[in-house]
């Protein structure tokens, strides 16, 4: 008697290994796909902290280019009430930027959708490679 897997009335050796390397590979591609809609949700939110960041940084710095020609102005044509002194440093730190990102992935339904799905289809590859490795 054959241990080779019977399928419609005949026996396919090795039929058994080539169903689990087959396994193996769709999980590798799911796996694959997985991270790829991982990175894409992360990097169309990253663009989108990005140009919210640019526009706040290009509006500080026309006040900071303003401030600067009110100084230069004479005393009789300057405006009554001072101008506030801006920072010269980075108008936002590292903490910021990921809290933005981080609000931004789940205040969007499609970056939210991306991760999300980049997220499941990540752990649904890596328990159909793993469950497939590990019966050989």
């Amino acid at each position: 008697m054959s241990t080779a897997p019977c399928f419609r009335g005949g026996c396919i050796p090795g039929a058994a290994k080539m169903y689990r390397e087959l396994c193996v590979l769709i999980g590798a591609g799911i796996l694959t796909i997985g991270i790829l809609l991982l990175v894409l949700g992360l990097v169309g939110a990253s663009i989108e902290v990005y140009v919210q960041l640019q526009s706040a940084i290009v509006q500080q710095l026309v006040q900071q280019q303003l401030a600067a020609i009110r100084e230069q102005l004479p005393a009789i044509i300057r405006p009554g009430e001072e101008p506030s002194s801006m920072e010269s440093g980075p108008p936002f730190d590292s903490m910021d930027i990921f809290t933005s990102l981080i609000g931004t992935v789940i205040g969007s339904p499609l970056w939210l959708t991306l991760t999300l799905g980049g997220v499941v289809l990540i752990y649904l590859g890596l328990f159909v490679t793993h469950r497939q490795v590990s019966r050989r």
